[in-house]
């Protein structure tokens, strides 16, 4: 009998094919894979026993992966209307870890890591080395954790035993599969209640974490199991690439950011090999091109959102055939200033100059600490001061923060347009003036910072319903890592139902 299994995949890279040629000959059945763009095939033309029987180990075996979409039985296809995919024979940065592939790495495998971990019991950091690079690794601690933090450095979790982990986060099942996939992403937790109380772990509730992702790694971790640490956390000191950072709404999985398991791999619209994700968004021009052309709307006219905490280029965009890309509206990039930024609130009226005086009079605590001046542009500059005239330390509390909110709905922050030279840019300190004006209320700040977000989707619902009128489209593309927030997203989604929300999936929605 013949069957056809159509497997809906959302990457070009072909180690899923072969693990699952693997597969086709470990259970010796008469079958044959074939990789086209968005999907796999596998033909199987043999006895009912057999192919049963191999389904069977497909479904033991074969791992998830974050670009793993749906599977079904279909009827029949037509090769001709589809080009199959050749293998270009370009191999990535990603240690296939399959169970089997697990199970015997550690057997055939005894290091001694009884220095490093001795070394990790005593309070010190163990400079371990992978096949991606060096990382630093000690256990829980507020002291290690604000050394690198103070460096730059992004603290993350290395879960040791899965099966633990359960007692430190909440954990949805979706969350389970991203961390346990194939290409091992960094995802974001939200510690339990009780859990991180002295922050041990991490400055707020989150913290992105992942299992063992090569050889080296999952040895270390084993041994670390053994001796009853379930988790320790970890720096990139000196790595070849980004692990991927890995977030997901109720339609898709999103990569946010990183080249690890991705790059370098071979585009068959580009017809070369891209080495990196700085290689394939220079080869567009920004991430929003590039994004233009993975969803296949360069022909047709498409409203855009590129919002990034990091970038100078956030903005609400189009793209018509004819004319190209043009920003609507922009994010102003803010001189990184208090001391500016309470001058421009104070000069919108004589409202605002009075809030500012009664606002450092109420809380002068505020105004006590050190403002970290980072050279960084758009969301990040504003955010990071608004975070700061909330007794904040940045914008990444900030956004934890608003995640924390336990309502449906928060209070209507102003997010008004001001035009500059002739453009129009979201006029940020009506956002911080506005948020202010709450504080004096006595407003908590787990509603101040989601309303932020959720009046920012109002802006863009707003925005995008009139653009949307006037060019014609029903298209629009998200990209930029602020869409890595789920309320963001969440809320978007039910705002804008009246339009095609799209958000790239083979590669990541920012730098």
């Amino acid at each position: 009998m013949e069957l056809i299994y159509k497997i809906n995949f959302n990457s070009t890279n072909f180690y899923f094919k072969d693990i699952i040629d693997s597969l086709i000959k470990e259970s010796e059945v008469l079958a044959q894979t074939k990789m086209y763009r968005g999907f796999i095939l596998i033909i199987c033309n043999d006895t009912q026993e057999k192919i049963e029987g191999f389904f069977s180990i497909l479904e033991q075996k074969l791992p998830l992966s974050i670009f793993l979409e749906s599977a079904e039985v279909i009827e029949s296809f037509n090769y001709n209307d589809y080009a199959e995919l050749e293998d270009k024979g370009v191999k990535i940065n990603l240690s296939l870890l399959t169970n089997d592939e697990i199970k015997n790495i550690i057997v055939e495998n005894n290091i001694d890591f009884t220095n490093d971990i001795n070394k990790i019991k005593d309070g010190g950091i163990s400079r371990f080395e992978t096949h991606n690079g060096l990382k630093d690794i000690f256990l829980p601690s507020v002291e290690n954790r604000e050394f690198f933090e103070k460096k730059g450095k992004e603290v993350k979790l290395l879960i040791t035993d899965v099966n633990s982990l359960t007692n430190l986060v909440e954990l949805s099942q979706k969350d389970l599969q991203l961390l346990c996939s194939i290409e091992r992403p960094l995802v974001k937790l939200k510690f339990k209640l009780l859990q991180n109380s002295k922050g041990e772990y991490s400055s707020t509730r989150f913290i992105y974490a992942k299992i063992p992702d090569d050889k080296e790694t999952l040895l270390f971790a084993d041994a670390l199991k053994k001796e009853g640490i379930n988790f320790v956390l970890y720096v990139n000191d000196d790595v070849y690439q980004d692990g991927l950072k890995v977030s997901y709404n109720d339609k898709q999985n999103i990569i946010i950011h990183g080249e690890k398991g991705i790059f370098p791999k071979y585009d068959y619209q580009l017809n070369r090999q891209v080495n990196s994700s700085n290689d394939f968004f220079e080869e567009y021009g920004s991430v929003f091109k590039a994004s233009i052309a993975q969803l296949n709307k360069r022909v047709v006219p498409t409203i855009g959102i590129y919002f990034s905490y990091e970038s100078d280029e956030s903005a609400i965009k189009i793209n018509i055939p004819t004319t190209g890309e043009k920003d609507v509206i922009l994010i102003p990039n803010v001189i990184n200033s208090v001391k500016r930024c309470l001058e421009d609130i104070a000069s919108i009226d004589e409202h605002c100059e009075r809030l500012i005086t009664n606002y450092k009079k109420k809380f002068p605590q505020y105004f006590e600490k050190e403002f970290i001046n980072k050279d960084v542009d758009g969301f990040e500059s504003i955010l990071n001061l608004l975070a700061y005239v909330l007794g904040m330390k940045n914008r990444k509390q900030f956004e934890d923060t608003a995640l924390m909110f336990g309502g449906k709905s928060g209070l209507q922050v102003d997010m008004k347009i001001m035009q500059i030279d002739g453009k129009n840019y979201l006029d940020y300190r009506r956002i911080i003036q506005s948020i202010m004006s709450y504080k004096m209320a006595d407003v908590d700040e787990t509603m101040l910072a989601y309303s932020f977000y959720e009046s920012l989707v109002d802006f863009m619902e707003e925005n995008i319903s009139k653009i949307s009128e006037e060019i014609k489209s029903k298209d629009l593309i998200l990209c930029g890592n602020m869409f890595s927030n789920s309320i963001l997203l969440s809320k978007l989604d039910k705002k804008l139902n009246n339009i095609n929300i799209l958000i790239p999936k083979e590669y990541p929605i920012d730098l």
